[in-house]
């Protein structure tokens, strides 16, 4: 019995319809964009994680990253190298960039103003760690996009995004700059780093398997539409 339902399985994992791909790349596209829903919840994230940490709670650092928005340019970036599409790269990369100096702004503000420190238990300074963090992400990565795509399990994007660890490590950088200590805020740069190419990897991997290369017009004309509609706006 168990020989028939394992090639089963494996099959609907990798089966996705043309209807599937092109809500996905919808979908991934929409809430990548850099507007002021994005920002609020990056910023409420922020307030919850960073006092999360300076408290040394990881059940409010746990809340936090539940509310981060960050996989959703992560998944653009590795969908626009899944199908060849470098212009989607650029405002991915842009809003990520925008967002990981935001983080670190608003984390050492609130570790300046309430004299915080803290304890180190979540990311110890070693390169294991470093390493295992990147597994993680690339685990993370590939586990997010089946889930994004697949809408009978995105119930666990709750439990994935737990996972995904790219605002604590980007907090605790702010937290070390305000106190002066450049050399372990570089090791919790390290961190994100490794975080972030292990969940870009994971997730082109996956988008690979699904072939979202038979959406690459999809794909431009989606960025095409972001970049008139972004300079709309600058009119």
């Amino acid at each position: 019995m168990g020989e028939h339902i394992e090639p089963e399985i494996k099959t609907k994992i990798l089966e996705v319809s043309k209807r599937e791909l092109l809500q996905t790349v919808d979908e991934i596209f929409s809430k990548s964009q850099p507007g002021s829903l994005y920002y609020t919840f990056l910023v409420l994230a922020t307030f919850v994680i960073t006092p999360g940490l300076l408290l040394n709670n990881g059940f409010i650092v746990v809340g936090g990253m539940l509310i981060a928005p960050v996989i959703t340019p992560v998944l653009l970036i590795a969908l626009g190298l899944a199908v060849g599409e470098p212009k989607a790269l650029r405002g991915a990369f842009l809003l990520l960039l925008k967002s990981a100096l935001l983080v670190i702004i608003i984390s050492a503000l609130i570790s300046l103003i309430f004299g915080g420190t803290d304890q180190g238990t979540i990311f110890d300074n070693t390169l294991s760690t470093a390493v295992l963090y990147l597994l993680v992400a690339f685990a993370a990565g590939s586990a997010g996009t089946f889930a994004w795509v697949h809408k009978q399990v995105s119930d666990m994007l709750s439990g994935i995004a737990i996972a995904i660890s790219l605002v604590p490590p980007l907090a605790l950088v702010g937290i070390r700059l305000s106190q002066g200590d450049v050399e372990i805020s570089q090791f919790y740069f390290l961190i994100f780093f490794l975080n972030l190419v292990g969940l870009i990897v994971g997730s082109l991997v996956t988008f690979s398997l699904l072939k979202f290369s038979k959406v690459e017009k999809k794909v431009q004309q989606e960025v095409n539409e972001a970049a008139e509609n972004s300079k709309n706006g600058q009119n």
